[in-house]
């Protein structure tokens, strides 16, 4: 058949009509296009059946080419069709096919039309299964209908049988199977209702279910669907005996051995959640205690009951009448889709009795109070300082950690750290030397445990990094001296020009080749040297930070000193309330700081006189961070971000710029007495300060830097004094802190 227009596109097809009979292989024809314009074209086919519902997802015939290259004129083009279904899902007969043709370039079609003859297919029938509804929720003990539709899209009749599988049949009303005779090119919908049984017996999953449809003249057909059980039900939690006592049994004798008592934790699941449990102890005296857990994460399956053995172990005290320790024991589940268990804690009391029962204590109160005046005597005789105790520094690790002190006696002594005391260094003594020697800031000095004397009060000594036996002291007469650890001999150092300007702090770089100083007329000294080998250069850079502003403080008194963890800036405080931020220049010696920045305190109470102190800086050691902390005069302490500062540039190019750093928290001691030395631990967990109030305070931090008011708001007093605290240290990997005060004494004091 030819079919010609506008005598632009003629084309032919190679027959008038075609037999197709399903599943026996696809039959074809050619289309023969012929371009009769006078350009180049490309042309594209299309076979539409009379009478098919269009749908994008049903194919039935395809074309090679699919679309032709473009031809010039008098070219002809040859397209092969090929038929591989019924374009009429289960229809049988003649259908008429209009071919398509047309071209974008030409903007003209033809169509041709060919008969299809559709013979009845010898193969099964398609039977076809549909879920209206896909995804259904239901509650243990409630019931759902779910609807299944049947499709026989066959020309006879079909005996089904349809099937439902991936649920428990029990769970199933009356059968999980129905049986029906479905009619030619007809549907039905079968309905099976679903009961899941009680609580424990119907875990909340998401159960896979499929639909399955099978006959005596066709394949098998499905449909999948999703059926959850929604979560019910709750973790009861209880426990026998909340109250236990260590020693289980009263004593007549001492008993040292028993340091621990045990909690039977129980938890019944009266859910349809499998859990795992992890109990944490939290309460009040928590961190007096270790615990051990058995099993440590308890799995409760639906309808168990477990039990969990909490073991909690103290430290007893050897005399007194006892104390009650208060905790609370939380379980922490692992689907938390019901929340939390019932009830969500156990309180948990724990009596400690003391090793020595309360009768053996009396018996023996006249020998512990003859020993405790030779404790005193003893411990007279080691804290041999005669004068304010201004610097203490600890040295090492384990048994073998040793404290440096600096005192206004013009000594600086070298003590041992043993269990629960320290003693004069016996490596450290001038009992061979003149007594002359022993004559220092005009009176006699003991000399067990002396490391160095000098010719004036020594405000503050600090340990050489890498040079771990060698120690710099700042003088009062604004000397620098380096000693050796433990001979106390004197290493050369150039004196500043001049003389009489108080050496308050000190600061090393890590690796020992800076050494920075802070003294009372405000200036910030710097000395440097090449490697650790050689001597610092003979004079040092001097910063003077009074003349570093336009607007000029009549006076800006070092008190303190602090270099961030990885030496790049040092932060120094004193008067007006502030603290100055310096910049290093690490590759010019010569111009040692970059810019300069102030945070003024003033900007948060309004305090700024020269009366007003920033007396104590400290870092968190080891840290990537730059948290800071400082205590001032009026016994406030507070912790800032120095990586969060923003500071501003004014219009007059003023040096030094506000720095406007983040303040995490602030707070005042109950005493609001000045604090003079901070200490960190060396994770950052707890912060240390001693003050004029005598007292030694541990303040508990959060993962934030902030205060943790959770337990200890207060913080945790570990030496309620009454003379003034000047320097403390912190190890906190042994649990120790190390103080100097105005009463001439260098302590030793335990964290926990």
């Amino acid at each position: 058949m030819n079919s010609n227009s506008d005598n632009l596109i003629s084309a032919s097809l190679s027959t008038q009509s075609l037999t197709y009979r399903p599943n026996q292989g696809e039959v074809s024809f050619e289309v023969t296009v012929n371009n009769d314009s006078d350009r180049f074209a490309n042309f594209q086919l299309e076979i539409i059946a009379a009478g098919e519902i269009r749908n994008p997802n049903y194919r039935w015939y395809r074309l090679e080419p699919e679309v032709a290259a473009a031809q010039p004129h008098g070219s002809s083009t040859k397209f092969q069709v090929f038929i591989f279904n019924t374009p009429i899902p289960g229809f049988v007969g003649t259908v008429n096919l209009s071919v398509k043709i047309f071209s974008p370039q030409l903007a003209r079609e033809r169509r041709l039309i060919l008969r299809l003859e559709i013979e009845r297919d010898k193969k099964p029938i398609l039977i076809s299964v549909e879920l209206p509804i896909r995804t259904f929720q239901v509650y243990p003990g409630n019931a759902i209908d779910i609807p299944v539709r049947v499709i026989n899209q066959g020309q006879v009749a079909s005996n089904v049988l349809l099937h439902l599988t991936g649920i428990d049949a029990s769970w199933v009303t009356n059968s999980a199977e129905r049986r029906f005779t479905l009619n030619a090119n007809s549907q039905t919908e079968v309905s099976f209702r679903c009961e899941p049984p009680s609580v424990v017996q119907a875990p909340s999953l998401n159960y896979l279910f499929i639909a399955e449809a099978t006959s005596n003249n066709s394949y098998p057909a499905n449909a999948e669907g999703n059926l959850e059980v929604l979560p019910v039900g709750y973790i009861n939690f209880s426990t026998p005996q909340n109250k236990q006592r260590i020693p289980s049994r009263r004593l007549w004798l001492p008993d040292w051995k028993s340091n621990s008592a045990s909690y039977e934790l129980l938890f019944k699941n009266v859910s349809n959640l499998h859990q795992e449990i992890n109990v944490q102890i939290q309460g009040r005296d928590w961190r007096k205690c270790t615990f051990k857990k058995l099993p440590e994460i308890a799995n409760l399956n639906l309808g168990e009951t477990v039990k969990v053995i909490l073991d909690v172990k103290t430290k007893r005290p050897w005399i007194g009448i006892g104390k009650t320790l208060f905790l609370e024991a939380k379980a922490e589940l692992s689907d938390q889709r019901l929340g939390s268990t019932d009830p969500a804690t156990q309180s948990l009391e724990l009596e400690v009795l003391p090793i020595i029962p309360l009768w053996l204590q009396l018996a023996i109160l006249a020998l512990l109070a003859a020993l405790l005046v030779w404790w005193k005597q003893f411990n007279q005789e080691a804290i041999a300082h005669t004068g304010f105790v201004n610097s203490v520094r600890i040295i090492g690790g384990g048994t073998g950690s040793s404290i440096v002190s600096a005192s206004n006696d013009c000594t600086l002594r070298y003590w041992s750290i043993r269990e629960y005391s320290i003693e004069p260094n016996k490596d450290a003594t001038l009992e061979s030397k003149p007594y002359e020697q022993n004559f220092r800031c005009a009176k006699p000095q003991k000399p067990k445990g002396v490391l160095a004397f000098a010719n004036n009060p020594i405000t503050v000594v600090r340990f050489v990094p890498v040079e771990n036996n060698r120690v710099a002291i700042g003088l009062e007469n604004g000397r620098i001296e380096l000693r050796e650890v433990p001979t106390g001999k004197r290493i050369p150092i150039p004196d500043p020009e001049e003389q009489g300007d108080k050496v308050f702090d000190l600061a090393f770089t890590k690796d020992s080749l800076n050494l920075f100083s802070g003294s009372g007329k405000g200036k910030v000294r710097v000395w440097s040297r090449e490697s650790t080998t050689t001597n610092f250069q003979e004079k040092p850079v001097v910063i003077e930070l009074e003349k570093q502003q336009e607007q000029k403080l009549t006076r800006f008194g070092i008190r303190a000193l602090a270099l961030s963890p990885d030496d790049e800036m040092l932060v120094v405080s004193g008067e007006y309330n502030r603290f100055l931020i310096l910049h290093r220049n690490k590759n010019q010696p010569n111009n040692p700081f970059k810019k300069i920045l102030v945070e003024r305190l003033e900007k948060i109470d309004g305090r700024g006189k020269q009366k007003d102190s920033v007396l104590s800086l400290a870092f968190i050691p080891d840290s990537q961070e730059k948290i800071l902390a400082t205590s001032d005069s009026f016994g406030f302490i507070a912790i800032w971000d120095l990586k969060q500062c923003k500071p501003t540039t004014n219009n007059n190019q003023q040096q030094i710029n506000d720095a406007n750093c983040k303040l995490l928290d602030r707070w005042q001691d109950e005493s609001k007495n000045p604090i003079r030395t901070l200490a960190f631990s060396e994770d950052g967990k707890f912060l240390v300060s001693g003050g004029d109030d005598g007292r030694i305070v541990v303040w508990y931090l959060t993962s934030g830097y902030q205060l943790d008011k959770t337990n200890l708001p207060e913080g945790k007093t570990i030496f309620p004094g009454s003379t003034k605290i000047r320097s403390i240290d912190v190890k906190s990997s042994q649990g120790i802190v190390v103080s100097g005060s105005e009463d001439f004494k260098v302590r030793l004091h335990h964290i926990n």
